[in-house]
C-alpha cells in the first residue's frame, strides 16, 4: 500500500473488521457472476494497494461499507495534495539534460549530448535544433529537466511539452492503443 492511500487504507480496515473478502465486497458492489466478481475484486485489491482508480466503483464501495462520503472526499483531497507535493520535490531535483531522437515515424532512442554542452542548455538547445536542419523524417526532443521539453523538427522548435503528474516526458510510440516507452543502456549492447 502507497504510503498516502488513505482512502485504501480506510477501505481495508473497513472490510476487515466486517470480515468480508475481497469477494463478498465485490458482490456487496453490484457483481452477480464470478466473473464479475473476480474482475472487482482485483479492483479492489488495486484500490487498497495502490489507490482508488475508478470512482464509480468507489461510490459502490462507499454504499457497500457505509463509509462518510465527506469523510472519503476529504481523504482523497489529502492524498492528491500529498501527491502533488512529492511530485512537485521529484520534478524539482536537478537531472542532466536527455536528448531523444526520432530518425523515423515510430523508433526513438536517447543519444549522449556532446560533454562540451552537456551542462549548457542554450548550446544543447540550439545543437537540437541544428540536428534536424535539413532532415524532413528526423525529430529531436530535448528534455532540459523533469519538467519541461523542447521538440525540434526540420530545424525549427516545433512544440514545447511541461510535465504534469503522470505524464513522462519521456517520447513515446503507440502500440494498439497502448504507451509503449522503449529504453536501451549500454549493458544491452553485445559485446
Amino acid at each position: 500500500m502507497t504510503e498516502s492511500n488513505y482512502i485504501g487504507r480506510v477501505i481495508q480496515e473497513t472490510r476487515v473488521h466486517r470480515s468480508m473478502s475481497f469477494g463478498d465486497l465485490a458482490r456487496s458492489c453490484g457483481a452477480v457472476t464470478p466473473k464479475q466478481t473476480s474482475r472487482i475484486a482485483q479492483r479492489l485489491v488495486i484500490f487498497e494497494r495502490e489507490g482508488v482508480r475508478d470512482r464509480n466503483l468507489l461510490q459502490r464501495v462507499i454504499m457497500a461499507l457505509d463509509l462518510d462520503p465527506q469523510f472519503v472526499v476529504d481523504l482523497l483531497d489529502r492524498q492528491r495534495v500529498e501527491e502533488l507535493a512529492e511530485w512537485n520535490r521529484w520534478a524539482n531535483e536537478p537531472v542532466p539534460m536527455e536528448l531523444h531522437v526520432r530518425p523515423f515515424a515510430g523508433f526513438w532512442y536517447r543519444q549522449a549530448l556532446p560533454v562540451e554542452i552537456a551542462a549548457d542548455e542554450l548550446r544543447a538547445i540550439e545543437h537540437a535544433q541544428q540536428m534536424t536542419a535539413g532532415r524532413e523524417e528526423l525529430r529531436v526532443v530535448l528534455a532540459v529537466n523533469r519538467r519541461v521539453a523542447f521538440t525540434f523538427a526540420g530545424g525549427q522548435l516545433v512544440a514545447q511539452t511541461e510535465a504534469t503528474p503522470g505524464r513522462s516526458m519521456t517520447p513515446f510510440v503507440t502500440i494498439g492503443g497502448r504507451r509503449i516507452e522503449f529504453a536501451a543502456s549500454e549493458e544491452d549492447q553485445p559485446r
